[in-house]
């Protein structure tokens, strides 16, 4: 059976990769509802993030990126950053990967997703027993962003069961007619009591993409339109004190996949997919102090910390406070220089 369902993606794989080299889109360089200025940015007090790596997803190279190999694994982190709010508690950007697959992930993952590739998570590295070590209540989340409906965002769902789970209409709605090659699990999201849908339908832009949705109403955490990689994608741009992060969702699983604009291997809307992640790159050219945070790649995150960005190192008693000591060492020489620094993401 695993190997049917081998030749089966194989086929299917190599059918999707005929399709036409596509042209970078011209863009008009204006920033909507964005500060002339980073001097004029305006953060949320008291507002902080934080990362935790719950596991990894290792894929054939021809389904992360067009033109990859089939046969070269390539392995994902599987991240889950957390928004700390002041008033709102926390805030869940994904949920990562079911705990049950750190005991038998091939029989978690059912036979055509067992086939496609691998999913690994150690004891304990779940999002639930990694909130608890690091003094980040589960009972003080009360939304849950998600960025997809993939099994790599939907894992710990329904353990939040008195969170509001937040996805596009039409996310949803793929995610609940489709399995296999969709990377859908409909166990993981089926008894999910309070669902937030998203339409984009009577949105303003913002930065360079075309809609957007505040969140709260405070400006602290704004919903963006990343549908392309799936029927309904999300981004989220969170105004931290020290500046503006854009968490990238399945808009970007790497960094090399936004740097170079690498096209996906399976992506749902190809061409709103490339439309989007030239958006971010001109994003992120007319306003450098913007950080751009991949959904998948640990190290380019880590690379890209200031202060209010906290890293939690699974199984490494005390790393996360290195990291951030470290990390406020490296605002001594301000943060235009840290902008500076970082400008290899434009």
């Amino acid at each position: 059976m695993r190997t049917e369902c081998f030749f089966f993606v194989l086929s299917f794989v190599l059918v999707v990769g005929c399709a036409e080299p596509l042209r970078p889109p011209y863009l008009t360089p204006e920033l909507h509802n964005w500060p002339e200025t980073h001097q004029a940015y305006q953060g949320t007090p008291g507002l902080g993030l934080h990362v935790f790596q719950t596991g990894t997803l290792t894929l054939p190279g021809r389904l992360v990126y067009e033109g990859g190999s089939l046969f070269t694994p390539t392995e994902l982190d599987v991240l889950v950053f957390v928004i700390e709010h002041p008033k709102q508690g926390l805030v869940l950007f994904g949920t990562g990967l079911n705990p049950e697959i750190a005991d038998n992930s091939e029989i978690y993952l059912e036979p055509v997703l067992a086939a496609v590739g691998k999913a690994e998570l150690e004891d304990g590295q779940h999002i639930v027993a990694q909130l608890e070590t690091a003094r980040l209540e589960a009972n003080r989340v009360t939304h849950i962003i998600m960025p997809d409906l993939r099994l790599d965002h939907t894992g710990a769902l329904e353990h939040f069961s008195e969170a509001e789970a937040i996805v596009t209409t039409t996310e949803h709605a793929a995610a609940i007619e489709q399995t296999g090659l969709g990377g859908y699990l409909p166990k993981e999201y089926d008894q999910v009591a309070t669902w937030e849908f998203i339409d984009f339908g009577q949105a303003q832009p913002l930065g360079m993409f075309v809609d957007h949705q505040d969140l709260f109403g405070d400006g602290s955490v704004v919903l963006l339109d990343a549908t392309g990689m799936t029927a309904g994608g999300l981004a989220v741009l969170v105004r931290l004190p020290s500046g503006p992060v854009l968490l990238c969702g399945n808009l970007a699983w790497t960094k090399e996949q936004y740097v170079y604009t690498r096209l996906p291997g399976v992506v749902f809307d190809r061409g709103g997919w490339w439309d989007k992640v030239w958006r971010l790159k001109k994003w992120k050219e007319l306003a450098p102090e913007l950080v751009v945070l991949p959904d998948h790649e640990w190290t380019a995150v880590e690379a890209v910390l200031t202060e209010d960005i906290q890293l939690h190192v699974f199984g490494a008693e005390g790393e996360d406070v290195k990291l951030k000591e470290q990390n406020v060492k490296r605002q001594g020489k301000g943060r235009q220089d840290l902008f500076t620094r970082y400008s290899l993401w434009t």
